[in-house]
């Protein structure tokens, strides 16, 4: 125990000391050479994010999502590299017939499937992306048209809600005794409400906790970072327009100006002791100047903006960075080398297929199960053994190296280390669509070299050794 410790215990009462007072764990105890942290004692994160916190947060980081070139890269890239042109869906029953109809019924459905008719399947996965990052989290429901079609409602975190101190929902989520939501509160826009059932709605976000019930923004921990970057480049470029707008300095031996302005110095009659700077204006850009023996002419150069300034901006999109992609693949990979930049693709591809798995659990899996029960249900498809059962092929995976993985995965195939299916599903292609189109191309090379009586070698020659 410290003096300043020792001294604090004789004037505080015991029950307002701080318990960790005396710890052996240091990052516990406090000192007068660090800022007190902000916060209350732990507790559920439900409780740390309120509803009036989240609200303010989803607030910032929209208006930077809109006024943010480098957040506006983050968001982007996460939702490109994470759907692509959409995460395709491919049935997995024992019925090879059945999955052919379910997905080709499932991509008609997938071509207008929302309930305003204006987005397709895949343009929905990625709004719903880009919002996650944005708000933390989108809300999609799980409705019917006016013709009883089964259609998907996008609704983004501001809709889910209830008024100011209400205790009969969690910051718009209605919860069973377990926690479990029962119903979610959707707001209108003439400040009414109405109760939707958990079973209607899906809250696809990336949890992050046990006790949460809502989630912030991905970008939370940057927000601070970007707007103090955005004031400082807009000071710093009022600060060099400034600059730029001084071209040439006239320096006396007193120091002295005149007060009638920035072009007139001295009498500008000639009759003082100053050189008329009239006549200084039309004779510079490379004409004689004559000045007073006690007068100089130089021109301004300007050092702003500082390589220190810079670096000190790339410091701050750096952390701005880290918990989304990293830095390097967003903005800037000119400085690290093949090795570094191996790693950094790596990384990425991770976190992109860590999105991946979140849409395809709590998004696209849903979704299948209710489009194709409902096709069951109604007589269009027949019912089956295992028609639930799905697997997903996300969108071509990001590399450097692919001439080189490309060459590893033919051997692989080859060598039977991977399947076939496995080599498409990372080339974002279904291995029976290729297989299909890769037979009616055969075909085709036997019908056209049969039609005009030439060897099928002399059309298409496939491999010097058959497989």
């Amino acid at each position: 125990m410290n003096r300043l410790q020792s001294i604090a215990r004789l004037f505080i009462p015991p029950v307002l000391l701080p318990k960790a007072w005396g710890s052996s764990f240091e990052a516990a105890n406090w000192s007068p050479r660090r800022g007190a942290v902000p916060g209350a004692s732990p507790s559920d994160a439900r409780k740390e994010l309120t509803a009036g916190i989240r609200t303010e947060l989803v607030r910032k980081s929209r208006y930077l999502h809109k006024n943010s070139g480098f957040l506006r890269e983050l968001v982007a890239n996460m939702a490109i590299y994470s759907t692509g042109d959409g995460i395709r869906v491919q049935a997995q029953s024992s019925d090879a017939s059945w999955n052919r109809s379910a997905e080709e019924y499932f991509s008609y459905w997938s071509s207008r499937c929302d309930i305003t008719q204006r987005f397709s399947f895949e343009e929905c996965q990625a709004l719903v992306c880009r919002g996650m990052d944005i708000d933390g989290e989108y809300f999609v429901h799980k409705t019917r048209d006016l013709d009883g079609e089964p259609r998907i409602q996008l609704i983004e975190s501001h809709r889910i809600g209830d008024e100011w101190g209400s205790k009969e929902t969690v910051d718009g989520v209605g919860l069973d005794a377990y926690g479990a939501p029962v119903f979610y509160r959707v707001l209108q826009d003439d400040n009414s409400a109405y109760d939707l059932p958990a079973s209607a709605i899906l809250h696809v976000h990336e949890p992050e906790w046990a006790g949460g019930v809502r989630n912030h923004p991905t970008i939370q921990h940057s927000i601070n970072h970007l707007l103090d970057e955005m004031e400082l480049l807009a000071l710093e470029k009022h600060a060099v327009k400034d600059n730029a707008d001084v071209s040439r300095i006239l320096k006396t031996a007193r120091g002295e100006i005149d007060d009638n302005g920035d072009f007139v110095v001295g009498n500008a009659h000639g009759a003082g002791d100053s050189s008329d700077p009239v006549s200084l204006q039309r004779i510079v850009g490379g004409k004689l100047v004559a000045l007073k023996p006690d007068e100089s002419l130089d021109s301004f150069q300007s050092n702003r903006p500082s390589p220190t300034f810079t670096g000190f901006l790339e410091h701050l999109r750096r952390d701005s960075a880290l918990g989304m992609i990293p830095f390097e693949f967003a903005a800037d990979s000119s400085k690290i080398g093949g090795a570094g930049v191996r790693l950094i693709v790596a990384k990425a591809d991770r976190r992109f297929s860590f999105r991946q798995m979140i849409l395809e659990r709590r998004l696209i899996r849903p979704v299948w199960a209710y489009v194709i029960g409902d096709a069951i249900a109604r007589g269009l498809l027949p019912q089956i053994a295992g028609w639930w059962k799905i697997t997903t092929v996300p969108p071509k995976r990001v590399t450097v190296d692919a001439g080189r993985e490309a060459q590893q995965n033919r051997a692989d195939v080859e060598a039977g280390l991977k399947t076939i299916t496995d080599h498409y599903a990372e080339l974002g292609a279904d291995f029976r669509e290729e297989i299909e189109r890769r037979g009616a191309d055969a075909k085709l090379i036997l019908e056209t070299a049969a039609k005009y009586g030439v060897p099928p070698e002399m059309l298409w020659r496939i491999s010097q050794r058959p497989n």
